[in-house]
């Protein structure tokens, strides 16, 4: 008796003589766990509702022969890796050759060989242990690429995050002043190629020392946060940006955008600023908080200039609103002598 085997074999025969001697075989040569089944029919039936490793098929059975459900065992994904041993009475060589053209791994004349049939019933065995263990390696491989994809998925995300938080000024949320210079470079050169105009509003609380002075850093924090959040309610389009510049001063990119547009922008940012009605008993020319702001539009492509020039004439254009009364809106290109 040899060493028990407990890899599953199926044996296909219509005759029941012929099941009982492969079975008494089988059974001598160490290999304990075998299902009988008497036609193709029923031999499906078992495949489906048990693993099986090894099929030992008659050739000659009514209703389904062999060669049939050889064809069907192989066209089916889960069943094709299941090694089939063809037995047949018929010594022909076209048979044969039919059977492994179709997927069959081996084929057994009848009276079979005890010695033949145990290297051959070894050998399919070790080729589906072969088998089972590639796809089980492509299974583990495939699950580690779709680990590793969703790392990559979630470290993207976690980038794009990072990125967003790095454009982003810590206190009120807008653009930071890194991100403005970026804006700014991108939307210059935009304009060149483009052909269109290009408009920054600068502004800043007015008296703002004075509201830090009186009521707190603090409360001069939440202040900027809500100047921050009137002024973003104003801007609407896609490309326009909104950044913190420095301290209470803060900038606005308007990509084709001429001066009257920029002005009507900065109009609404200075009222919706205005209309938080935040109280600042230190300021010298309201009750409230106000705002200041200045306007330079440039045309690139027309023009022998820089972005930091746009910098420039609405930084004059701020000077200027603060020198005449501050809570207003002052334009560069209305200024120029």
């Amino acid at each position: 008796m040899q060493e028990p085997n407990k890899s599953n074999l199926l044996i296909i025969d219509d005759d029941q003589m012929n099941r009982e001697i492969l079975y008494r075989h089988l059974r001598n040569l160490g290999y304990t766990s075998i299902t009988l089944a008497d036609s193709g029919k029923r031999g499906l039936e078992i495949v489906s509702l048990q693993p099986i490793d090894l099929i030992l098929l008659d050739m000659m059975m009514p209703v389904m022969n062999g060669l049939e459900m050889l064809e069907i065992l192989k066209a089916n994904l889960e069943w094709r890796g299941i090694p089939v041993i063809i037995i047949s009475a018929l010594d022909e060589k076209e048979m044969m050759l039919s059977c492994i053209q179709k997927g069959a791994e081996d084929y057994l004349i009848k009276p079979y060989d005890r010695v033949l049939l145990k290297a051959r019933v070894s050998a399919c065995l070790d080729k589906k242990i072969l088998h089972d263990r590639e796809v089980l390696n492509k299974q583990k491989l495939e699950a580690a690429y779709k680990e590793l994809a969703m790392a990559y998925y979630e470290l993207e995300i976690v980038k794009n995050e990072l990125e967003a938080l790095s454009h982003r000024d810590g206190l009120t949320g807008i653009a930071n002043r890194r991100y403005f210079d970026t804006v700014l470079e991108r939307e210059w050169n935009s304009a060149k190629r483009e052909k269109q105009c290009l408009s920054l509003i600068l502004f800043d609380i007015d008296y703002f020392k004075k509201y830090n002075d009186t009521y707190g850093h603090l409360a001069g924090d939440d202040c900027l946060c809500q100047v921050a959040t009137a002024a973003s309610r104003v801007i609407q389009r896609p490309r326009d940006t909104i950044a913190r510049y420095g301290g209470e001063e803060f900038a606005v990119i308007l990509p084709d955008t001429d001066n009257s547009g920029a002005a009507f922008c900065a109009e609404k940012i200075r009222f919706e600023i205005e209309s938080l009605n935040i109280s600042h008993i230190s300021s010298q020319i309201s009750t409230n908080v106000t705002a200041s702001l200045g306007i330079s539009t440039i045309t690139p492509y027309k023009e022998v200039a820089v972005a930091q020039q746009l910098i420039k004439e609405a930084d004059l254009a701020l000077y200027q609103a603060k020198r005449e009364g501050r809570n207003c809106v002052k334009v560069w290109s209305n200024q120029e002598t």
